[in-house]
């Protein structure tokens, strides 16, 4: 199954994509509904690279866990704005997802704005569709916080 959410943010494409590259946006977005950690011992990396494998905790609401999970970062791209990550966990065989940063053309005296999306395919078997709802309500959760967060980026306040 597939969840596809974007959203409009107040800043440029360039600065969006800068934020997105950071493991500190990743669990700033994904909190508090999903806490991301480090497994014990590790640390998450400043800025995610291509190749990289990356295994962490996820806990819900910070302390419900949700066991181990892997992200492979197969692509991050600069040139076309997008990551591609492969993950998966002991649930979820698939989680596909593909981040993408898209220009939003200027228009005389306004803000900056460019496009912000998450699109996952997701197959946990037979618990796919319940996966599924889950993710449909925390891509819907990270595009506010997401929002919140990028009006802050040209007023230095998240830099």
């Amino acid at each position: 199954m597939r969840v596809h959410v974007e959203s409009q943010l107040d800043c440029d494409a360039q600065t969006a994509w800068e934020h997105v590259k950071t493991s500190a946006m990743l669990v700033a977005v994904s909190q508090p509904m999903v806490d991301l950690r480090p497994l014990p011992g590790e640390e998450f990396p400043e800025t995610w690279q291509q190749g990289m494998t990356v295994r962490c905790r996820s806990f819900l609401f910070g302390f419900l866990p949700q066991g181990t999970r892997e992200l492979y970062f197969e692509r991050v791209d600069d040139t076309a704005r997008e990551i591609q990550t492969r993950e998966h966990d002991a649930m979820i065989r698939r989680w596909d997802h593909l981040i993408r940063v898209q220009f939003v053309s200027e228009e005389a005296n306004q803000k900056s704005t460019c496009i912000y999306s998450d699109t996952v395919e997701i197959n946990a078997g037979w618990l796919t569709l319940g996966v599924w709802l889950f993710a449909s309500y925390f891509y819907r959760h990270r595009r506010h916080r997401w929002r919140r967060m990028a009006a802050t980026f040209s007023s230095g306040e998240n830099s």
